[in-house]
């Protein structure tokens, strides 16, 4: 994988999402539409917001992810983890429940076998259904992680998430947060790095994933992955960086970052008018190819996804909490 025609071989893509308006709410698409349509207005475009997310809603169909492995195929990427992010207790728009959603993703996982790993979101303010669900996601789905969203209003050192961390130390499996800016409506306040410190160090059996770690924060992320041993970053949003000259935000993260705890991502469908995958995937190496060697770059575009999401050893043996009542009925 060192040289630069070996690296499409083995890609693995740690961030990703099912382009679908059953996961993704339409206000949730609003909060973003509203920074372009600042940004049309300062320049004396007419911007009809409406239109807009009309528009961002109807490349929203991809529901089985069969347009995701298409592109897949086409950049060389192997698998990609995909992310379902709990938006049911924030906004309220939301077209499923979350144990739905669940649902659905257990049945992408069967649609397209080898092709994806899933990291499931629970709000943690929906209590102790929330964690039955979860438990129901690794056990009965196969999911791979905790996916957790705090601008949607907690922080990653609530304690309420402290049962879910102790879930995932049991099943070995990692927590990723988004972190940085989001949709306009909602909080960036909750999403900051310097939250993760803490559940770090309480949880050392847990590794935690900072996601969008070279569009935001990029120097506290990288500190916390060269000093805590189980804090890692994906680069997912690097696009967004690359804006800059040089792909400053990005270049600053892969030099500084240790290479051991960085994991490629492309954060689909966010910037799916912009390029295909395979855009998106030489874009990263134009830059990665500048700053990291060959065994380095094998480790972030392919050999720390593996280590951290393909399945190690015998699961546990615990008592089943899945028979409880009410992990079904959580409310939109």
């Amino acid at each position: 994988m060192g040289e630069p025609g070996q690296v499409r071989g083995g890609v693995v893509d740690a961030h990703c999402h099912a382009a679908s308006r059953r996961f993704i709410p339409r206000s949730f698409v609003d909060g973003g539409i509203r920074n372009i349509v600042a940004m049309h207005e300062a320049l004396g475009v007419p911007a009809h917001r409406e239109r807009l997310v009309d528009r961002a809603m109807e490349n929203l169909e991809d529901h089985d992810c069969d347009e995701l492995v298409r592109q897949m195929d086409e950049a060389g990427i192997e698998w990609t983890v995909l992310l379902l992010p709990d938006f049911t207790y924030c906004l309220r728009d939301c077209e499923l429940t979350i144990a739905e959603m669940f649902e659905l993703h257990g049945r992408i996982l069967e649609r397209h076998a080898g092709r994806f790993q899933v990291m499931a979101g629970v709000d943690p303010r929906w209590g102790q259904d929330a964690l039955v669900l979860f438990e129901r996601g690794l056990k009965e789905y196969g999911f791979r992680g905790l996916k957790l969203y705090p601008p949607c209003g907690y922080r990653a050192d609530d304690r309420l998430l402290y049962p879910f961390y102790e879930l995932c130390a049991e099943w070995n499996v990692p927590v990723l947060l988004h972190m940085g800016p989001t949709a306009s409506n909602l909080s960036f306040e909750d999403a900051r790095p310097g939250f993760v410190d803490e559940p770090a160090r309480l949880f050392p059996a847990v590794n935690f994933i900072l996601a969008h770690a070279a569009t935001a924060y990029v120097d506290e992320c990288a500190m916390l992955c060269a000093f805590r041993p189980n804090v890692y970053a994906d680069v997912s949003g690097f696009q967004e960086g690359s804006r800059n000259p040089g792909g400053q935000g990005l270049s600053h993260l892969l030099r500084f970052g240790p290479a051991h705890k960085l994991l490629f991502g492309t954060d689909w469908p966010v910037f799916r008018e912009d390029a295909r995958q395979a855009g998106h995937l030489e874009l990263f190496l134009g830059t990665a190819r500048e700053v990291l060697a060959g065994p380095s770059l094998k480790l972030v575009m392919r050999e720390n996804a593996v280590r951290l999401f393909l399945p190690r050893g015998p699961r546990p043996s615990r008592p089943d909490l899945t028979g409880s009542a009410g992990w079904a009925g959580l409310p939109k």
